[in-house]
């Protein structure tokens, strides 16, 4: 979003001198707030979660009530890092939010994107009061929804349409696979079963393939050819290594998690432990780096799987923020890392300095 969007947005009326009334008003996917204080955000959390389990919407910062006036962020912004950090401590599944400030008029207005929660619903994970015990603010285990601009515990005939809502969409995404089989040819298809049939409960694969395929497998730990709907298959079971077009896609796409994984030595070589490294840290430094300025990313460093939306790092993305974290530290966790994080850095650098020259320059 943009400063012209949101002033289209906000529906701006002219009133005095360098005075501008906001016409619009609360809705399902809009909310305004006066300030950006943690006692305010903290009351924004519900929002939040609510936003998630609708179609999304955004929480304005910076608009007072009645009057409804633009008047801008005046004191402390949060920063993605603190934000990240609260809304962690308190929903799950974690919603995907995006902040940005934006100049409107000579005023600085915080704009927060929540992103619809692909399988929802988001729930709170722990009671929530306001200062001083005061303000239910979120209650354990409750799912909230939007309703009329106001945000609301989910009635049981709303909670059936969400959950009505999320199966659509993996139906959606079934016939997706389906018709990704139908054009590649149902006799190439290999089914993955994430499902364990062992009574421990250990983590294993196991793999569904045509007997054609089958033979240009290079590890099988244990295989059984089993009768599937009329047609012979393998029944793969074990720690199988399969070639997958990922594999052989020069740009090493990773997911978020593992794309993490593969750079938490990177981080930990250079900050020691006061980095959370997380997800949300890795987004934040490729957004810094360009890298997703469009949707769907780059190409380069960043794209998007075609058939379920997840967002993938290739190699160059991960090398690129590796370096960025090596080169300069400090921009690194000024712009990455929430202001808990900087501050432990900065201490963590004096300690360093203590250590290497006790004597100081005496």
């Amino acid at each position: 979003m943009n400063a012209d969007d949101l002033k289209a947005r906000l529906g701006l009326l002219p009133k005095g001198e360098n005075e501008y009334r906001v016409t619009a008003r609360e809705s399902t996917d809009l909310e305004f707030k006066r300030d950006m204080a943690v006692a305010t955000f903290r009351k924004s959390l519900k929002t939040i979660a609510a936003f998630a389990n609708k179609n999304g919407g955004i929480i304005v910062f910076g608009v007072s009530d009645n009057p409804r006036m633009l008047v801008g962020l005046n004191g402390h912004i949060l920063d993605e890092g603190q934000q990240s950090e609260q809304i962690a401590s308190v929903i799950s599944p974690i919603p995907t939010t995006h902040f940005v400030t934006l100049d409107i008029h000579g005023r600085a207005i915080g704009v927060l994107l929540v992103e619809p929660l692909s399988k929802p619903p988001a729930i709170a994970i722990k009671d929530l009061s306001g200062a001083q015990g005061t303000d239910n603010i979120l209650r354990k285990g409750t799912v909230y929804t939007r309703r009329r601009g106001q945000t609301a515990p989910i009635t049981g005939e709303e909670f059936s349409q969400l959950l009505l809502s999320r199966d659509e969409r993996t139906r959606g995404e079934i016939f997706a696979y389906l018709g990704r089989g139908r054009e590649i040819g149902f006799d190439q298809v290999v089914v993955a079963d994430p499902r364990s049939d062992s009574e421990e409960g250990t983590e294993e694969m196991t793999f569904y393939l045509p007997a054609t395929a089958a033979s240009n497998m290079n590890v099988i730990d244990r295989g059984t050819l089993v009768q599937e709907g009329g047609a012979p298959a393998y029944k793969l079971v074990g720690n199988v290594q399969l070639s997958t077009p990922a594999d052989r896609d020069p740009r090493s796409p990773q997911r978020p998690s593992d794309a993490v994984e593969e750079m938490r030595p990177t981080i930990e070589e250079v900050f020691g432990d006061v980095f959370p490294w997380s997800h949300s840290h890795l987004r934040r430094a490729a957004e810094h780096l360009g890298f997703w300025n469009q949707p769907e990313g780059d190409k380069t460093h960043t794209g998007v799987e075609p058939i379920t939306g997840t967002k993938l790092y290739y190699a160059r993305a991960r090398d690129a923020v590796s370096q960025f974290a090596r080169q300069t530290p400090d921009d690194f966790v000024e712009v990455v890392g929430s202001q808990k994080t900087q501050q432990a850095w900065k201490q963590s650098r004096l300690e360093a300095v203590d250590v290497h020259d006790p004597e100081g320059d005496a």
